[in-house]
């Protein structure tokens, strides 16, 4: 029963967060949030190695980010997830993630993800044919 109460209370909370997001993307822009999201949620601190414990806890919050995004009734992509995924990996989990944002040239697309130690958080995701554009690295690099 609890965890059921739980997890209606995680996703109604990441619905909100969801909303709220948003709503500052497309008042300020993609530019603006990205570079804020970079700089503001970056942990300057030293990372301790990830245990599975929190790995495991990785992978829910990723699930029901999912399951969030999917009952939005705006589409939600993966600029969101992963500008949403990279405040939380960071505040909660006190992971060294990287956002990077990448184009193919054809047929045209963009894309955004999340990396740690210069690899895909989801190894199953295809990102190889994405030209890497911009990455939030290069945003805390220039504030030091």
């Amino acid at each position: 029963m609890f965890k059921k109460v739980s997890m209606i209370f995680g996703f109604l909370r990441l619905y909100i967060f969801l909303f709220l997001f948003d709503l500052e993307l497309s008042r300020k822009g993609f530019t603006k949030t990205f570079e804020k999201y970079s700089v503001k949620y970056c942990n300057k601190a030293p990372y301790d190695q990830v245990s599975q414990e929190v790995v495991k806890e990785m992978e829910k919050f990723f699930l029901l980010l999912n399951i969030v995004c999917a009952w939005y009734p705006k589409k939600a992509d993966c600029i969101h997830k992963t500008l949403i995924g990279y405040k939380v990996m960071h505040k909660k989990f006190a992971s060294p993630v990287e956002m990077v944002v990448g184009v193919r040239k054809f047929p045209f697309e963009a894309h955004a993800w999340l990396r740690i130690n210069q690899e895909n958080l989801f190894p199953e995701e295809e990102t190889n044919h994405y030209k890497i554009v911009i990455s939030s690295n290069s945003y805390v690099k220039e504030q030091y």
